[in-house]
């Protein structure tokens, strides 16, 4: 068992590579592990979900992002208690020259170099957003079944979208708090766009469950701004800088794009569905050949939208937006009309049936063959 104490003395920090200097005059730089963003002077105000000065701090000397620390999956670093996780983010912060009383630490498993930073601005208002982020292993919708119980156990949470959003404008506590939801309901937006998967459910990702966010004014300021919704200004450029910064992030993470996401086989494994699902009507090739015929398939532009379209009617089914017999009946008619566009004339699909079960054979179907048309 290795202890992140011994970890964090072994570790050797390098010097401070600037990255940017924001519209406010805050410096972001890297170091190490951490993302640092630091201001010119003691009149920021930081509301944040941080475990380390979280809640409102004012005169914060710096934000500190900083990549977790790992060994092995068989050697983990073992962190019992919240009051011990503050420590290691103190501990983290001082090992990169920050005061830990006047820093918020903020934490996640995504490496620095693959941060992103957007600065919006619309006359005299500017907001930027400096956002790291990934959503493929932990990508979870509001409401999805909890996966511990922090009353039987404490789980150590790093943070896997991570929002640092500057506004350079003076705002009350109040309009911090608001610029938070908006900030948040960007960040939704662009999982929407992307159509990310919840990995504990079949919805549509909004969020993760280890998600931080640290929100900056300038009291400092000669520009006074009390409305952060989606009416105002201010509302406008957080939205789309944070919309920006989370779409550009996950690509730079982990590939997750709209180009990426153009897939048909991704539409269903929402639902559950596997590779391995695939082959129960397979006609006995070897799974590779299978599945590159399969693949390429799924990438078609045409497959891709009539599978959307049908995936999405199960999507209103269970929000009790149509009835099953309705919303099964309109897929089917989608996929058979996609089948006959493809010049699929094989086994038919049930006209009535479940919409996940159909797409697949269809799917299955057309893979098969558009395989005979080019072996032919």
């Amino acid at each position: 068992m290795t202890r992140w104490r011994d970890v964090l003395r072994s570790e050797k920090m390098g010097p401070r590579e600037h990255v940017i200097t924001l519209p406010g005059g805050e410096t972001v730089e890297r170091q190490g592990r951490s993302l640092i963003v630091s201001f010119p002077d003691e009149k920021r105000v930081v509301l944040s979900s941080a475990t380390l000065n979280g809640g409102l701090l004012e005169g914060p000397k710096a934000i500190c992002n900083t990549t977790g620390i790992f060994v092995r999956a068989d050697d983990p670093i073992i962190i019992t208690d919240p009051d011990e996780y503050r420590e290691y983010d103190e501990e983290c912060v001082t090992l990169v020259g920050l005061d830990p009383k006047r820093t918020v630490a903020l934490g996640t498993g995504i490496t620095m170099d693959k941060a992103v930073i957007v600065t919006r601005t619309i006359g005299r208002t500017a907001v930027s957003a400096v956002v790291t982020a990934g959503v493929e292993g932990n990508g979870g919708r509001a409401g999805d079944p909890a996966t511990y119980d922090q009353l039987v156990e404490y789980k150590v949470k790093e943070g896997t979208i991570v929002i640092i959003l500057l506004i350079e404008a003076s705002l009350p506590a109040h309009s911090l708090a608001r610029a938070v939801i908006t900030a948040t309901e960007a960040k939704t937006c662009a999982l929407q766009q992307l159509m990310a998967s919840s990995v504990y459910s079949n919805g549509i990702a909004t969020g993760t469950g280890t998600d931080q966010i640290a929100v900056v004014c300038n009291k400092g300021s000669n520009i006074k701004l009390t409305d952060a919704g989606n009416h105002s200004v201010l509302g406008e450029l957080i939205g789309k800088c944070v919309t920006e910064a989370v779409l550009k992030a996950l690509d730079s993470w982990g590939g997750l794009n709209a180009v990426s996401q153009r897939d048909a086989m991704k539409r269903l494994a929402r639902y559950g569905v596997k590779d391995d699902d695939y082959f129960a009507s397979s006609d006995g090739r070897e799974r590779e050949d299978l599945m590159e015929d399969l693949r390429r398939t799924a990438e078609n532009g045409e497959v891709v939208a009539a599978v959307s379209s049908a995936v999405h009617l199960q999507d209103e089914i269970e929000w009790g937006l149509l009835t099953e017999e309705d919303g099964n009946c309109v897929a089917g008619r989608i996929l058979y009309g996609l089948m006959d566009k493809m010049g699929v004339k094989g086994p038919e699909i049930e006209m009535n049936g479940g919409i996940i079960s159909n797409t697949m054979k269809a799917l299955m179907q057309i893979a098969l063959a558009q395989k005979q048309d080019r072996t032919s």
